[in-house]
């Protein structure tokens, strides 16, 4: 058990020698007879309780715990006072702060009842800080949360409904009405529970595992009719009891059709599968020619978003063949 130090202020060397003696068997005692050496060992070892003498020839003792209280605002404040020094009592409620104070001459059994009393008091100050900063800093991450839930929800909007997939799907809606109607249909029934999730789902920190590979399957369809059997998604997942950042595997996925070359002559498989608690997501690399270099904005958001919520970021391993990014899963409560 830690032990617990006092600082005793006393300009009488026998009073200082007197509790000590009495006292040293509980705490850590220090003793000073003036201020300055008081303030001295303030600044050089912990103490979580002060008592000072009140009539002290340079400064009394009302004086000095005024002085301290503002440099050792956690440090249990008390005075020594006889019954004639009513006024100082006062004053020392009101300009230091004093937790008690105590009458001469004192009794070793009060004192020790006050003195414990007053290490529970400091640790409670303790706590309650503790408490204050910590509720401090759960404020300061749900405004980052939500902040970065802002950006990622206009991150989705922004990357999911753009001019460029709009032309494309409008497009290959056009070619399959005439050729297939049902399959128009079909095309189109994905297409619109695409953009529903994206206003449904946008506010959302977590979804079920089992809802973004359903969001994941509507997206693949959508580009599986543009690109036909060029475009293969192989996906393993026997266990769907997880939760995961909304629309993390369809960005995974739009930014393989974005990178890479996919045609008959460069067929894409995507493999989706489970690694402990974290999903894998892995293609092989078929750079497309001439480019535009990749900001990153989309996967940086992913790793911000995953970091915010669980203080653990994604995975990214990048080499000439092969990329793959792993991503955390979560217990579905």
């Amino acid at each position: 058990m830690e032990t617990h130090s006092i600082l005793y202020l006393d300009d009488e060397a026998d009073n200082l020698v007197a509790f000590s003696a009495v006292f040293r068997r509980f705490y850590r005692v220090f003793t000073a007879q003036t201020p300055e050496d008081a303030l001295d060992i303030l600044h050089k070892f912990p103490v979580q309780v002060i008592i000072s003498d009140q009539r002290m020839p340079t400064m009394s003792g009302v004086e000095f715990l005024a002085t301290v209280k503002d440099t050792f605002p956690h440090v249990i404040r008390m005075i020594l006072t006889g019954y004639s020094d009513m006024p100082s009592i006062i004053d020392a409620i009101n300009k230091g702060n004093i937790y008690y104070y105590i009458t001469k001459p004192w009794k070793f059994e009060e004192l020790k009842v006050i003195i414990h009393k007053a290490i529970e008091a400091y640790e409670l100050r303790l706590s309650n800080e503790a408490l204050k900063l910590e509720n401090m800093n759960l404020k300061v991450k749900t405004l980052q949360l939500e902040k970065e839930q802002i950006f990622s929800q206009y991150e989705a909007l922004r990357n999911q409904i753009n001019p460029h997939f709009l032309f494309n799907s409008l497009n290959t809606l056009a070619s399959i009405i005439p050729e297939n109607p049902e399959l128009a249909i079909r095309y189109t029934t994905r297409f619109s529970k695409l953009y529903r999730s994206v206003l449904e789902l946008g506010e959302k920190s977590l979804i079920p595992l089992e809802q973004e590979l359903e969001l994941m399957q509507h997206y693949f369809f959508l580009q599986k009719i543009r690109l036909g059997d060029s475009f293969v998604l192989h996906a393993e997942i026997q266990n769907t009891a997880y939760t995961i950042p909304p629309f993390a595997l369809q960005l995974l996925l739009e930014n393989v059709v974005k990178h890479n070359m996919i045609s008959p002559s460069y067929p894409m498989t995507v493999y989706l599968f489970m690694e402990k608690d974290n999903l894998v997501f892995k293609n092989i690399k078929q750079p497309k020619i001439n480019q535009e270099k990749s900001t990153g904005i989309g996967l940086s958001n992913l790793n911000k978003r995953y970091t915010l919520i669980s203080g653990k970021g994604i995975l990214i391993m990048d080499n000439e063949e092969w990329f793959s990014v792993t991503l955390p899963v979560f217990p579905d409560a």
